[in-house]
């Protein structure tokens, strides 16, 4: 009973920790929400396809890990969590240590734009499911970077940075 409660404790820690991967994939579905409304019509595929474009721009944080930013010790802090499986720790260190975490290479204004201009470039040419994915995608950065002025009271350096920092 004891070990079953613990986990589940654990379990709770760990998805509070993740609530801003929930943010979102609500952005996202919100975002496929308004453009069911504004086409009147419904398609299964833009649910899917706004909830993984919703999280899709994160795969720059496991580029960074895996990557370019092997050797900082922010990654080498996440490695160690996971290496000692301190999964508690590690969504810990994650969740309050990502915003610090300055030198991502696809977080900034410019691939925001690129985005914006492919949604639009999607719904000139009518393809409803490029706006969907396109749009979900922007919604996870516009979201990051009010996170951002929220959290930090200013934008992060790597908003205006294009690539990674020299």
């Amino acid at each position: 009973m004891r070990k079953t409660f613990a986990r589940m404790r654990g379990a709770g820690f760990i998805l509070w920790q993740s609530r801003h991967m929930a943010y979102h994939v609500m952005l996202g579905l919100l975002w496929a929400w308004f453009l069911r409304e504004l086409w009147g019509e419904f398609n299964l595929k833009w649910i899917w396809t706004a909830a993984i474009g919703s999280v899709l721009p994160d795969i720059d944080h496991f580029n960074y890990w895996l990557g370019y930013g092997r050797h900082d010790t922010y990654t080498q802090q996440v490695f160690s969590h996971v290496k000692k499986r301190e999964w508690r720790k590690l969504f810990y260190f994650v969740a309050t240590g990502h915003k610090l975490n300055t030198s991502l290479s696809y977080h900034n204004v410019y691939i925001v734009g690129i985005f914006i201009a492919l949604a639009a470039l999607a719904s000139f040419v009518d393809w409803h499911l490029g706006v969907v994915l396109f749009g979900s995608i922007v919604s996870h950065y516009l979201f990051d970077i009010a996170d951002d002025l929220i959290q930090l009271g200013e934008m992060n350096t790597n908003w205006s940075r294009w690539g990674r920092p020299r």
